[in-house]
């Protein structure tokens, strides 16, 4: 995901730290409260978009303290949408990385047909010169 600007940042790494405090502690035995799917909103809002591109940009993937900030979203939920954002975005550069190649390789086959056409120009000469020298005994 692409970086956001710092604005409000020092707040929203505020808020963060307070949220990191207050953060349950979840042993191995003990399960993460469930979330009523049915009071989710499967379709994420571009605000949601956003804010969780900030939240992954400042805490990483810890996606159960992530979670704390999306009230109606599941651990997995985030999850999924991180990774589907995360594959377009990959899928996207390497597009791109490939069309940067294929131009350089066009770039370097012209460069080596002049370089070709010079080579036979300058064998021509030296043919001709050597043809010139030996004329003349």
């Amino acid at each position: 995901m692409a970086s956001l600007s710092s604005e409000g940042s020092t707040k929203d790494s505020e808020t963060l730290k307070e949220l990191l405090k207050q953060r349950p502690r979840i042993q191995k035995k003990q399960q993460a409260p469930k979330i009523n799917k049915s009071n989710s909103n499967p379709c994420w809002n571009p605000e949601d978009l956003k804010k969780l591109e900030k939240c992954v940009s400042i805490l990483g993937t810890d996606f159960d303290l992530i979670q704390l900030l999306f009230k109606n979203r599941t651990r997995k939920q985030i999850m999924n949408k991180y990774k589907k954002a995360k594959i377009q975005y990959d899928r996207k550069h390497k597009e791109k990385f490939l069309r940067i190649k294929e131009a350089l390789n066009k770039e370097q086959e012209v460069q080596r047909h002049r370089l070709g056409s010079i080579d036979s120009i300058d064998l021509n000469i030296a043919l001709d010169i050597h043809e010139l020298s030996t004329k003349k005994e």
